[in-house]
C-alpha cells in the first residue's frame, strides 16, 4: 500500500510539473511552431499523396530518384552554415554587437549562395552519367538539372531561418512554413492537371523552393531593418575576422556533419532505386516523408531551444544546463515520444487508405522506422547541445562512424530484404546512435 501511495504521489507531482511546463512562455512558442509545422507537414503529405496516387509507384519513384541525386550533391558541397550562424547571431544579439551580427549574416548568405551555384553546375556536368549508369534511366538527366537550378535561390532560407529564430519570430516562421507548402501544393496540382507527369512534380518542387527562399530572405531583412540595423550586405566581413579560426573550425565540422546527414537521407534511396527499382524507392521516399511529419514536434523543440542553449553557454550559465536538459527530457521529450508511439498501430489503416493499396507493402517498414523517430524525439536537445557547447567535432566523428557502418550494412540489407530490411536497419541504427551519444554527453558533463 505504501509503495502504491508513493507511486500515485509521484505521478501526481509529474502531472503538476508537466502542467506548469505547458504554461511556460517557451511552451507557447513550441505550440505555435508545432501547430504550423504539422499543418505544413499535412500539406506536404497531401502533396505527396496527390502525386503518388496520380503518378503511381513507378513514375513517382522516378521523380524521387531525379531529385535524390541533386540533393545528394548538395549535401556534399553545401557548407551548411545555419547551425553555426544561429549560435553567433543569438549570442551577438544578446550582447548588442550589431556590426558583428550583420557580418555573420553576410558570411552565411554568401557561403550558402556560392556553394549552391557550384552544386547546380556539378549536377549539370555529372547528372547525365548518373541517370545512365546508376539508375539506368537516361531520360531523367534533364529532370535533375531542372531541380538543381532552384538551389541558388533556395539557399537564402538557411541564414534567414537563423535570423528569425534568433529574434524568436516564431509566429512569422509558422506562417512562412505553411505558405511554403501551400505554394508547392498549388504548383503540383496545377502541373499534374496540365499532364506534365513526373516532370511536373520535379518542377513544382523546384519553383516552390525558389519562392520560399525569396520570401524568407525578405522577411529576415525586414526584421533586421526594423531593429535599426542596416542592410546586412552593406557591412564588411572584417567584423568577424578575429573569429575566422574558430568559425573555420566550426563550419568545417558542421559541413562534415550535415553532409553525412545528407548521405544518410539520399544514398539509401539511390541504392534502393539501383538494386530494387523505382517502386521500392518510392516506398522509402514516402516512409521518410511520414516519419519526417512525425518528427516535426521534435524539430520544433530543437529549433526553439537551440538559441537558448547557445546564449546560456556563451553567458557562462553552464552549471544549470544539466538540470535544464533533464527537465526538458522528462517534461517535453517523454510525452512527445509516447505520442509518436501511439500512432504506430494506426499506420496499417492509414497507409493503404491514403496512398492506395499499391503502397500497402511499405506499412511494416514505416511502423519500424517510427519507433526510431519516437526515441529521437525524447532527446530532441541532443544535437543542439553538442553544437551549443562547442563540441561539434565530437558529434561529427561519432556520426561519421555511424554513417559508414549504416551505408555498408544498407547495401547488404537492401539486397537481401529490400525496403523492409532498410527500414529495420534505419530504426536500429538511429536508436543505437542516439543512446550512445546521450551517454557520451552525460559522461562528459560529469
Amino acid at each position: 500500500m505504501k509503495q502504491d501511495s508513493t507511486a500515485v504521489m509521484s505521478l501526481t507531482a509529474y502531472l503538476i510539473s508537466l502542467r506548469q511546463t505547458l504554461r511556460h512562455p517557451l511552451a507557447s512558442d513550441v505550440r505555435l511552431l508545432t501547430l504550423s509545422w504539422y499543418l505544413a507537414g499535412g500539406l506536404g503529405l497531401l502533396t505527396n499523396i496527390v502525386a503518388a496516387r496520380w503518378l503511381g509507384p513507378a513514375a513517382y519513384g522516378t521523380a524521387a530518384l531525379a531529385m535524390a541525386y541533386p540533393m545528394l550533391l548538395w549535401s556534399f558541397v553545401d557548407v551548411k552554415s545555419a547551425s553555426v550562424t544561429t549560435r553567433y547571431i543569438a549570442s551577438f544579439r544578446a550582447a548588442g554587437r550589431n556590426e558583428e551580427l550583420k557580418s555573420i549574416c553576410k558570411l552565411g548568405y554568401g557561403l550558402d549562395f556560392l556553394v549552391s551555384v557550384a552544386t547546380a553546375m556539378l549536377v549539370g556536368g555529372t547528372g547525365w552519367w548518373v541517370a545512365r549508369s546508376v539508375y539506368n534511366l537516361p531520360q531523367i538527366s534533364w529532370l535533375m538539372m531542372v531541380y538543381a537550378a532552384s538551389f541558388p535561390v533556395s539557399s537564402l532560407c538557411s541564414t534567414s531561418w537563423a535570423i528569425l529564430t534568433s529574434w524568436q519570430k516564431f509566429r512569422w516562421l509558422a506562417v512562412l512554413s505553411i505558405l511554403d507548402k501551400l505554394i508547392t501544393l498549388a504548383l503540383v496540382l496545377g502541373l499534374l492537371l496540365a499532364e506534365f507527369g513526373a516532370l511536373g512534380l520535379v518542377m513544382a518542387n523546384a519553383v516552390g523552393q525558389v519562392a520560399n527562399g525569396l520570401i524568407m530572405m525578405l522577411a529576415a531583412t525586414y526584421i533586421l531593418r526594423r531593429d535599426g540595423l542596416d542592410f546586412w550586405w552593406s557591412t564588411s566581413l572584417k567584423e568577424v575576422a578575429p573569429l575566422r579560426k574558430e568559425l573555420g573550425s566550426l563550419l568545417g565540422w558542421n559541413y562534415v556533419a550535415v553532409t553525412l546527414r545528407g548521405v544518410m537521407g539520399q544514398v539509401p534511396l539511390i541504392l534502393l532505386g539501383r538494386l530494387r527499382g523505382p517502386e521500392e524507392a518510392s516506398f522509402y521516399r514516402l516512409a521518410t516523408s511520414l516519419t519526417t511529419v512525425g518528427s516535426y514536434l521534435e524539430n520544433v523543440l530543437e529549433r526553439v531551444t537551440y538559441p537558448i542553449l547557445s546564449a546560456r553557454w556563451s553567458a557562462g550559465a553552464r552549471e544549470s544546463l544539466k538540470s535544464t536538459l533533464k527537465h526538458w527530457t522528462l517534461r517535453g521529450g517523454l510525452p512527445v515520444g509516447a505520442l509518436m508511439l501511439l500512432t504506430i498501430p494506426l499506420l496499417p489503416i492509414f497507409v493503404p487508405m491514403v496512398f492506395g493499396s499499391g503502397y500497402s507493402p511499405m506499412t511494416l517498414g514505416v511502423q519500424v522506422m517510427m519507433v526510431g523517430t519516437a526515441l529521437s524525439a525524447m532527446f530532441f536537445w541532443l544535437s543542439s547541445s553538442f553544437y551549443a557547447f562547442g563540441r561539434i567535432a565530437l558529434w561529427t566523428k561519432a556520426y561519421g562512424l555511424y554513417t559508414v557502418l549504416f551505408i555498408v550494412l544498407a547495401w547488404f540489407c537492401i539486397q537481401w530484404w529490400g525496403f523492409p530490411g532498410l527500414a529495420g536497419l534505419t530504426a536500429v541504427g538511429k536508436v543505437g546512435f542516439i543512446l550512445s551519444m546521450v551517454l557520451r554527453l552525460v559522461a562528459q558533463r560529469n
